[in-house]
């Protein structure tokens, strides 16, 4: 039995080595895998609209309706490996900026306070808060 398994192997080996850059290792490694690919991304594969390199990538978006567009897009226009990667950081949602919440939250919070205080009774604080909204609008 070893020895047929053996023999096998070198039959692989032998016909992988023809078909071109191949070894059995590279082969079990990177073209394998392919065949768990979603079955959208495997029928544009099998039909050999796209490199298995994109398939891969495009096979990283969960979601189907994005990786449907993707998939569509990457065969009309041709885009290159670097140029689908990009399409796909840019449909990963940006984690929110910690710094704009904070800043939304005490904006609106000083708006709150500044309905209700008395700095509307004082002249100079009146003029001061003037200066400072005006400086705000520039700054928009």
């Amino acid at each position: 039995m070893t020895e047929n398994v053996y023999r096998q192997s070198e039959v692989i080996e032998s016909t992988l080595a023809t078909l071109g850059k191949f070894t059995a290792e590279g082969f079990r490694t990177s073209r394998l895998p392919l065949l768990n690919l979603p079955t959208d991304v495997l029928e544009v594969l099998r039909q050999g609209r796209i490199e298995y390199t994109k398939a891969r990538a495009i096979a990283r978006v969960k979601d189907e309706g994005d990786r449907a567009g993707l998939l569509k897009r990457a065969v009309e226009e041709n885009l290159s490996l670097t140029q689908i990667n990009k399409l796909i950081q840019q449909l990963k949602p940006s984690p929110p900026n910690p710094d704009r919440d904070s800043l939304n939250t005490k904006y609106s919070e000083l708006g709150n306070r500044l309905k209700s205080s008395l700095v509307w009774e004082d002249a100079e604080k009146v003029e001061r808060l003037q200066t400072l909204l005006h400086e705000l609008e520039q700054l928009i």
